[in-house]
């Protein structure tokens, strides 16, 4: 008989596989996959140290993920993807490669470096050779974070016993006005104090009291973080100087609202013959007769002779209005709402103190600058330090339409960061600043 051939292995499923799935050669397709958290949507507070949360905080983010079938040596490229909404000055963030080469158990990384711009959104894309499509990471929205302490000023002694704790929502009503801009407000590690009661705090008194807050307040947020301190009241003085020809010996000021925290005269005085100044006699204060409040100077011009006219001035403070809050760049920050408890007990909300504290706070954070081109240029503001916005809705007459313009009242925009004139405007100025060194408490 004819000598048979020896049949060929069969290559059904007892025949022995072509490669091993684990190792670089094996033909198989190679997908890359995100490994959580990058797998879902999340926010990443930019402005704060690295190391104080490293899955949450500052600029650079380490994004992991992995090759399947896991194998080392598999070539990944990386594509960033910004979001369409993006505005110019968020469309800044960096990877620092675009392409890896897997290690160990097919483990790749890379990292992504967020810009500073508050609410700019990015995703990134990874790839092996094989993929149709790269595999998108979940969204990451850039956000600021910021710390809080409340201060509260004990109540007043009895028998009015009147309560100056902070409302309850405060901080949810604040929080609803910063969410826009994307900055957080979150409690500090030391979120609570109290101070002695005072019935009206000057601004030396708000000095004196700030630095003896801001030691006590220092916790391990620091400089991150702000001192919310409630009071009783720290109206607004003001200073005018009154000049005249004077033909009787007896002068007096117009009436003027009094300031009764502080002396009233700064100086009062008449011109000498040989042109020197010197002190008028009989200076005192008197009050209106019908207006409460309402008060003026008096004073005599010492050897007045008839006929003649001397020139004087007088220099005096009055009571231009009641401040909601006081606030500035150094953090802390004074809410009075002393006025408010005494008509009503339950009043102020954490809704009705929401636009003075979210003014108060804009201060803090760096508005309005001097120099920028939106802020309020009247002259009513030439004597402060920190300007206002000035822009107004385009209605007869004009309204405002930011919370950083000087007077509380109002509602709606009022409320609110002007955010439609990019990028001068207050909400601009807000989410592209980086706050990486804030300098507060």
């Amino acid at each position: 008989m004819p000598k048979q051939t020896p049949a060929s292995p069969s290559a059904g499923a007892d025949a022995a596989s072509p490669c091993d799935a684990t190792t670089a050669e094996c033909p198989l397709p190679k997908v890359w996959v995100w490994d959580p958290p990058h797998t879902g949507a999340r926010v990443r507070f930019v402005n704060l140290p690295h190391d104080w949360d490293p899955a949450n905080n500052g600029a650079d983010v380490e994004m992991v993920g992995h090759v399947e079938p896991r194998v080392a040596g598999e070539s990944v490229t990386f594509n960033l993807i910004g979001h369409p909404d993006n505005y110019l000055e968020g469309q800044t963030a960096a990877l620092s490669t675009t392409t890896i080469t897997t290690g160990a158990n097919g483990v790749g990384k890379v990292t992504l470096t967020l810009p500073a711009y508050g609410g700019s959104r990015w995703k990134v894309g990874g790839r092996t050779a094989t993929m149709a499509a790269p595999a998108q990471s979940g969204e990451i929205t850039v956000w600021r974070k910021v710390f809080y302490q409340v201060t509260d000023m004990d109540s007043s002694p009895a028998p009015e016993n009147l309560s100056l704790a902070h409302p309850s929502d405060m901080i949810s009503a604040l929080q609803a006005a910063f969410d826009p801009v994307f900055i957080k407000i979150a409690a500090s590690t030391k979120s609570s104090a109290s101070t002695p009661y005072q019935a009206h705090l000057t601004a030396a008194q708000r000095s004196t009291l700030e630095s003896s807050l801001r030691t006590a307040a220092v916790d391990d947020r620091s400089p991150y973080k702000m001192n919310i301190v409630m009071c009783d009241r720290a109206d607004i003085v003001a200073e005018q100087e009154w000049t005249a020809a004077a033909t009787t010996a007896d002068v007096a000021t117009p009436y003027f609202q009094r300031w009764g925290h502080e002396p009233t005269v700064i100086h009062a005085q008449y011109q000498k013959s040989d042109g020197s100044w010197a002190p008028l006699s009989a200076v005192s204060t008197q009050a209106h007769a019908s207006s409460t409040g309402q008060e003026r100077v008096k004073a005599t011009i010492p050897g007045f002779a008839a006929g003649s006219t001397v020139n004087v001035r007088i220099k005096y403070r009055y009571q231009r209005g009641n401040a909601g809050g006081w606030g500035g760049t150094t953090g802390t920050l004074f809410m009075c709402i002393g006025r408010q408890r005494r008509a009503n007990a339950a009043k102020p909300t954490g809704a009705e103190l929401q636009q003075a504290l979210t003014h108060e706070i804009g201060h803090a954070l760096g508005l309005v600058p001097n120099a920028a081109a939106w802020r309020d240029t009247d002259p009513r503001d030439a004597p402060y330090s920190l300007k206002h916005c000035g822009y107004k809705t385009a209605a007869t007459p004009a309204q405002p339409r930011c919370v950083m313009w000087f007077m509380l009242g109002g509602s709606g925009a009022r409320l609110r960061f002007c955010s439609s004139d990019r990028p001068d405007d207050c909400a601009h100025f807000l989410m592209r600043t980086s706050y990486t060194s804030l300098s507060w408490i």
